[in-house]
């Protein structure tokens, strides 16, 4: 990749997830005419000078010019990433055309578009409604699929594949590309949709006799195709240089780019327009028709990766027909079909019934009803699949016009469609895995994390801030060696009430509490949103707490004189002034304040801060929350393996995405320790709660376990009916553990007796 100074600084994010990707990326000084190579550090970490991410970006210049005497290190999140060295370019230029002039005539065109035998010719969709309104698919040019979630888009590649390797009369050699999709699983639908056999059946090897005997009975055919599957997860140079070893190539297949960004998945996330670039150049040099699934209809990113041609699959209501619109780049929408669709073989049949073109010049964007001259409207395909027949709707109900009426219905719009996201993967899943939940389970949690990304940028959609564009953190969010912490102390609690309050127990029974969901609720905290600033604290001449900015701080702790109740700055015996966030420092605020009164106001020495919201992740939080009640009230494999599904992605969610190697997509540290401490200072307001209600708090331990004696089923907060621990499996809920009576041994020393 090489790219000017300028091109560099406005994609300075696509420029470093390349690096992470293994690709080098040359910056060119147009004005000095100097280059400087930049490559993904594999070895030890070289000596000289380190730029940070940020400065890099801001001084290209000067990093370019400093690498042209010495190698210089680039730094991402504060640790080393990338050499950057002096690059001197090819001085081979490319072959200009032996022409006496610098203009053709028309006439000369026209001779050879009047060819009767022309030099190249198309490949069949596998679909011949399709190839009637589109030409089938060109050689030497590239045709993108593209298909909201759960609309069977992975068919119609399915199908071309199948059309040109499985070609009684003149079969075409193919390329089948596996990126997201293993080798098993590709060959099952293969198989499945040309013997044909039902794929669930096979996929769970469950096939009849009659039905193992068509499989057999295709097995000449199957092996005679001229179709390879490259090795899993492929970078685009891969696919290339494997589609040069195949003669006679006709079609190359990559099924699937994933918008959003995956571990070991090179065809993913912003490293997608460069792929299919390299895609495109593969087409137009081996004269062989590309044609490539991505994962979403996202207008933004079909529009960014600019194919010539887009092929839009749209399922309408759900049902069994399938409405597929052929759109041109430069051209808009040329036409549209509709086929029926035969989930049970993984099929497209044919079913010439032309659709009407809709009106609308962008390829993936849904269109509006077009009047027919008889004053009914045409219906299109839908915006977005429906909501599962029988389930209530879970958008708002209409509200008047006024402030912040928009802003619900679109939030409400949002949380449904991203649970049904949620439920359609584990329906697909346990359709691969053939009902087995144990399977389908492990796979899922397999996935967790690129999933729950996924969904967070799709809950996103339309936001101002781009969560993946990640600044810089100062040094205490970054771990002082491999096997050390940060500086940032969570204020995670390990309490047991001291002897004074465990001798008047007596015989109390105590009850182990497990909070539900702890870290799904603790997604609703203040995150910082911006490159975090430093600035002095209150204490230090530095400016009051703005509660419209969220980070880390440095505080003095207030002392702590209430042996009933843990310490909210949680389990910490050495003294002194310790880095906090947000969460916990909030916590203290309010418990100095009037309406508490149990501690004096901690000192604020420091703040690293910026800007915050805590409307960040809440309709993926809120997702999350809808998508395990439902999975709560199914009770079916469907439930469980969604209700395990769910405590993954938010678990993993909140885990990797500090310094972990597991999650590329996001890095701030910072978000991580704030959520945690939010959990942590969640579970210390339900011991208050606990405590106001006049039960005894026993211990409290971890995110999400609170030790209580007294009758807590029937303890109410102040000023209210409704039980103050809900029991059940519901976030608002809690969960008995374990029941149990302390029995004294010695001067401070108890044990246990379990209750039966």
């Amino acid at each position: 990749m090489d790219v000017t100074l300028s091109q560099a600084r406005e994609q300075w994010s696509e420029v470093v997830e390349r690096l992470q990707h293994g690709e080098q990326v040359v910056l060119v000084n147009t004005k000095s005419r100097q280059a400087a190579a930049m490559d993904r550090l594999e070895g030890p970490e070289p000596s000289g000078p380190v730029w940070s991410s940020t400065k890099a970006r801001q001084e290209l210049g000067a990093l370019v010019s400093a690498a042209q005497t010495e190698p210089q290190v680039l730094t991402v999140g504060g640790r080393p990433a990338a050499t950057v060295s002096r690059h001197t370019p090819p001085r081979n230029h490319p072959p200009q055309p032996e022409t006496t002039t610098g203009v053709t005539g028309l006439g000369d065109v026209l001779d050879g578009l009047l060819e009767t035998e022309p030099q190249t010719t198309g490949l069949s969709s596998g679909v011949p409604a399709l190839d009637r309104v589109s030409g089938g698919l060109a050689r030497g040019s590239l045709t993108l699929v593209v298909a909201p979630p759960n609309a069977g888009g992975s068919l119609l590649p399915l199908q071309a594949a199948r059309a040109a390797a499985f070609d009684p009369e003149q079969p075409v050699p193919v390329l089948y590309a596996l990126s997201g999709v293993p080798l098993q699983v590709a060959a099952r639908r293969l198989i499945a949709a040309e013997a044909p056999v039902p794929y669930a059946q096979f996929a769970a090897g469950t096939l009849t006799p009659e039905q193992r005997q068509a499989v057999v009975d295709a097995d000449g055919r199957l092996r005679a195709a001229p179709l390879s599957f490259t090795r899993p997860e492929p970078t685009a140079q891969a696919i290339a240089e494997e589609a040069a070893r195949i003669e006679d190539l006709g079609l190359v297949v990559v099924d699937r780019l994933q918008h959003t960004r995956a571990d070991s998945t090179p065809l993913s996330g912003r490293a997608l327009p460069a792929a299919v670039k390299t895609l495109a150049r593969l087409a137009a040099e081996r004269q062989a028709a590309v044609v490539v699934l991505l994962d979403t209809d996202d207008t933004h990113l079909v529009e960014q990766l600019g194919a010539d041609r887009v092929f839009h699959l749209t399922r309408p209501g759900g049902g069994d027909t399938a409405r597929i619109t052929v759109t041109a780049r430069d051209l808009g929408t040329l036409a549209a079909v509709e086929v029926a669709l035969d989930m049970t073989h993984l099929r497209l049949l044919d079913q010439p019934t032309p659709a009407p073109a809709p009106s609308t010049a962008s390829a993936p964007t849904p269109v509006a009803p077009a009047p027919s001259p008889a004053g009914e409207a045409v219906v299109p395909s839908p915006a977005r699949r429906p909501a599962r027949p029988g389930r209530r709707p879970t958008a708002a109900a209409p509200r008047a016009a006024g402030k912040g009426s928009a802003t619900v219905a679109k939030s409400s719009g949002t949380v449904a469609e991203l649970t049904e996201r949620i439920e359609s993967r584990v329906r697909a899943v346990l359709a691969e895995t053939g009902g087995e939940v144990a399977e389908a389970v492990a796979q899922l949690q397999k996935t967790a994390i690129p999933d729950v990304m996924d969904l967070l940028e799709q809950s996103r959609a339309g936001g101002r801030y781009d969560f993946r564009n990640y600044p810089d953190l100062p040094d205490i969010l970054h771990k002082r060696g491999r096997q050390d912490a940060d500086a940032i102390w969570e204020a995670r609690p390990r309490w047991t009430a001291p002897p004074e309050i465990l001798d008047q127990l007596g015989d109390d029974i105590v009850t182990a509490l497990d909070i539900n969901g702890a870290y799904l609720s603790a997604l609703k905290a203040h995150l910082p949103i911006g490159q975090l600033e430093h600035h002095l604290g209150p204490d230090e001449g530095g400016p009051a707490h703005d509660t419209k900015r969220s980070g880390v701080h440095l505080i003095t702790p207030p002392d702590w004189d209430h042996p009933h109740l843990p310490n909210p700055i949680g389990d910490r015996e050495e003294p002194g002034r310790i880095w906090v966030t947000e969460s916990t420092l909030r916590l203290l605020l309010r418990l100095s304040g009037p309406k508490y009164g149990l501690c004096e106001r901690p000192l604020i020495h420091e703040s690293w801060t910026s800007g915050s919201t805590e409307q960040l992740l809440e309709n993926l939080r809120r997702a999350l929350a809808q998508a395990r009640t439902n999975a709560l009230a199914s009770d079916s494999g469907e439930g469980e393996a969604t209700y395990e599904y769910v405590k993954a992605m938010y678990s993993k969610l909140v885990s990797t995405m500090g310094e972990s190697n597991y999650n590329r997509d996001l890095y701030r540290t910072d978000w991580m320790h704030i959520i945690r401490s939010q959990a942590f200072a969640n579970l210390w307001n339900k011991a208050w709660q606990a405590h106001q209600a006049g039960l005894t708090v026993v211990r409290m331990m971890g995110t999400d376990e609170l030790h209580l004696a007294g009758d807590w089923r029937t303890a109410r907060a102040a000023g209210k009916d409704t039980p103050l621990f809900p029991e059940g499996r519901e976030v608002t809920e809690v969960k008995p553990k374990q029941t149990y009576r302390l029995e004294k041994v010695a001067e401070d020393s108890y044990r246990e007796r379990e209750m039966n």
